[in-house]
């Protein structure tokens, strides 16, 4: 219906999400949200998905995920084959004799092969897929473009979001004819990007800083395999100048023909005087100059600045609006953080959202978003910074010896060289830290530890270690019929998994869960001996999102169960001390690798940044 001043106001049904923003991140949400039968309508501002490569390795945890909505098979049928493997070499430029080092990491099915023979508990369920962005977001669009609950509505911008005491008015344009409409809804879902109008609207601080790096990206096609696999096949090659810091760097997108190099530029550059196909040249020959291949098709190019910045809130006063994704924490690419943060955002507010929605959880459910998400994200954002320390720091093994010498047999060079190699194999995480991955564990007021949970496990961000302390991700394990326990869980919802006799109280659990309209599927393991031992407890509650809400051996009586599923579920009332200031999430210092520390709020920008980081 149209207003008064002729704008259009729309008014979604209670149970309809508004999603501002159509990249990976929105469209999971509208997808999770799908699944547990809840309505979506979609806007974005762009016509059509991303052109920009930004993200290249869905990784293992976000698999997970995947396959938990039963996807993970059909992407990886649009990813690069699993039988390629993921070298990374790193060297003074494709002219040169030989890499100086690289990273050998495993193909899909070699990373399968060591997950089927290893029943420790220490590695994922499934491996990573090596996918464009560009391809990602096609697929997904696809997907819900057929789904009945979800509706897209692509070429309109959010302007900016008003949120009331019962609803949240957010008012969109049409990018082509500037015809403005208001959507009421009763929750909105900001996942429109660095650049959030959800956020900005809000007024919700973003803290962080960029990187002194100012990139020109060239997305192109080529066959030319001769010339590109010189030094052998990779899935990245990261280029030395003579300084010893990056000059550039190539990723094979797709190991066909689709590829895309970055080519490091001082801040004043002019790139507007640089030719994309010299651009390509440019990076490739590293310290040794151009590297002429035959370039079949440009795709797109564009320059952009590598920025690291985390919110202070997530979640909007009245519980309406929420941040996920890019509009909640930048991260830069060293890691592959960035979509599969966003990624693991999307999933943990819909599932919160589609319970409170469905009357299965309470206001502490959606209160626990960014209790949960927001450390993951402060974490992932440094440890990202972490990562780019390891390349920057490789100019003081250099130590000022010119290219050819590097590249020579002389003993300088061999003990340069030696260095180098050494010390990118001691720092050899940005892509395997699986702490970091999958081994975050939340704290919240829905998350609850029994008395005798005295000492928490350690923490490593290299690696997983397996436990189910609240607020974890619990242990992948083989049954011994060869079934992974998680795909015994619930297929949406919670999973109260039991071992052995002795576990007093089951009857309780389910009880309580039943009273409180509580999805609940009670999965009882014997004789499963390894599971047992890694799961640490008799009874352990696991949440839709297959982390531990709370473990025990027993529980003595009724009244004790309904206090944990009232807890877990965010339904029973829990004080919890305010901070002295919203100062307080301030970060104290600037992030690893970035040069400043930054509050934005009302905009955002940096110095040339790119159209797709706005």
């Amino acid at each position: 219906m149209a207003a008064d001043d002729g704008v259009t106001r729309e008014e979604l049904s209670s149970d309809t999400v508004l999603i501002a923003g159509g990249g990976p991140v929105g469209l999971l949400l509208a997808t999770v949200l799908s699944r547990y039968g809840v309505r979506s309508v979609l806007v974005e501002r762009n016509k059509s998905t991303t052109q920009w490569p930004k993200m290249d390795l869905t990784n293992a945890r976000s698999m997970e995920i995947l396959r938990r909505l039963g996807l993970a098979e059909e992407l990886r049928t649009h990813g690069v084959r699993a039988d390629i493997p993921q070298p990374v070499l790193f060297c003074t430029g494709l002219p040169a004799p030989k890499a100086l080092t690289s990273w050998q990491h495993e193909s899909v099915d070699q990373f399968q092969a060591r997950i089927n023979s290893t029943n420790d508990g220490t590695l994922p369920l499934e491996p990573w897929q090596r996918v464009s962005q560009v391809v990602f977001e096609a697929w997904l669009k696809d997907r819900c473009e057929h789904d009945p609950l979800i509706e897209l509505r692509y070429g309109w911008k959010v302007e900016g979001v008003k949120e009331n005491v019962d609803q949240v008015e957010t008012v969109i344009s049409h990018v082509d004819t500037g015809v403005t409409s208001i959507i009421v809804s009763k929750y909105v879902a900001g996942c429109d990007g660095a650049n959030s109008r959800v956020r900005q609207s809000l007024k919700m601080p973003l803290d962080g800083g960029p990187i002194p790096a100012f990139v020109l990206l060239v997305h192109f096609k080529s066959k030319d395999l001769s010339r590109l696999h010189k030094l052998g096949q990779f899935w990245h090659i990261f280029f030395f100048q003579q300084s010893g810091e990056f000059s550039g760097a190539i990723i094979a997108q797709d190991e066909v023909d689709t590829w895309t190099t970055h080519l490091f530029l001082p801040l004043d550059a002019d790139e507007s005087k640089i030719d994309s196909h010299e651009a390509i040249y440019e990076a490739l020959g590293g310290s040794h100059g151009p590297y002429p291949i035959k370039v079949d098709k440009i795709l797109v190019r564009s320059t952009w600045r590598p920025n690291i910045a985390v919110t202070r809130q997530w979640t909007s006063p009245m519980r309406r609006v929420f941040l996920a994704g890019d509009s909640a924490h930048q991260l830069i690419p060293t890691g592959g953080y960035g979509m599969n943060t966003g990624l693991g955002d999307a999933y943990d507010l819909g599932w919160k959202l589609a319970s409170f929605i469905k009357g299965h959880g309470g206001l502490g459910l959606l209160d626990s978003y960014e209790a949960e998400r927001r450390p993951v994200a402060l974490r992932n954002s440094e440890h990202s910074g972490v990562h780019m320390q390891t390349h920057q720091s490789v100019k003081h093994l250099i130590n000022g010896l010119d290219i050819a010498t590097l590249n020579s047999d002389s003993q300088e060079a061999i003990e340069a060289r030696r260095k180098i190699h050494e010390h990118y194999q001691t720092n050899n995480g940005e892509n395997l830290d699986l702490g970091i991955e999958m081994g975050f564990r939340y704290r919240s007021t829905v998350i609850l530890t029994e008395a005798d949970d005295i000492k928490e496990p350690e923490w490593s961000p290299s690696r997983y270690i397996p436990t189910t302390w609240p607020g974890s991700r619990p242990p992948h394990v083989f049954l011994k019929d060869g079934t992974p326990i998680f795909d015994l869980f619930h297929p949406t919802d919670w999973t109260l998994v039991t071992f052995g006799e002795g576990c007093d109280g089951i009857e309780h659990m389910l009880q309580s869960a039943q009273e409180s309209n509580i999805p609940v599927k009670h999965l009882h393991l014997v004789g499963e001996t390894v599971a047992e031992k890694l799961w640490e407890r008799k009874m352990v509650l696991v949440r839709p999102d297959q982390h531990v809400a709370w473990r025990g051996d027993s529980v003595a009586s009724l009244a004790t169960a309904r206090d944990i599923v009232a807890t877990t579920t965010g339904k029973k009332e829990i004080q919890t001390e305010a901070p002295n200031s919203e100062d307080s999430k301030l970060p104290k210092h600037a992030f690893t690798a970035t040069t400043q520390l930054m509050t934005q709020v009302d905009t955002f920008g940096l110095e040339k940044m790119s159209d797709f980081q706005r």
